[in-house]
């Protein structure tokens, strides 16, 4: 695979799994990629649908908790990371590559902090948390269609 093929599959990639998380995010309602339940050292649960049950089963239906979106998000995450590090071993501009590759973990961590899903400290309000999702997009967007490098046919 030459240079030029291999920068056009991590471009073409990245941009489909990126859609693809910030599709899974919404769907799952948020970055929530170790669950939303915790346990303390007892065995009970501290945070999720049913505060202070004991935990003796494990959960596989909807309506016990189970939810395949934070791992659908975590995959689709984890592709668009490899995406980038294609793109920026294709380009082989140091500084540009370090950029290519931080820029996903920059916008999930904004989508993180919107979202409702991922923390318990603090909620952001519906409207600012729009706000920050959208400029997250727009960073990834705006890095990713005008200001990444880009590598010639030639």
């Amino acid at each position: 695979m030459t240079r030029y093929q291999l920068f056009r599959v991590g471009r073409t990639c990245g941009y489909v799994f990126w859609w693809v998380f910030i599709a899974a995010t919404m769907v799952a309602g948020g970055i929530a990629w170790f669950g939303d339940v915790g346990q303390d050292d007892a065995g009970w649960i501290v945070h999720g649908p049913t505060l202070g049950a004991p935990r003796r089963y494990v959960d596989y239906l909807p309506s016990d908790g189970f939810d395949i979106t934070p791992g659908m998000t975590f995959v689709a995450f984890c592709l668009l990371v490899l995406a980038a590090l294609a793109e920026a071993v294709a380009v082989r501009r140091v500084a540009a590559g370090i950029i290519t590759v931080a820029v996903p973990f920059v916008t999930a961590a904004l989508i993180w902090a919107a979202m409702p899903r991922g923390h318990w400290s603090f909620v952001v309000q519906p409207v600012p948390a729009v706000l920050v999702i959208l400029a997250a997009v727009a960073i990834r967007e705006v890095w990713a269609r005008r200001l990444a490098p880009s590598v010639t046919s030639a």
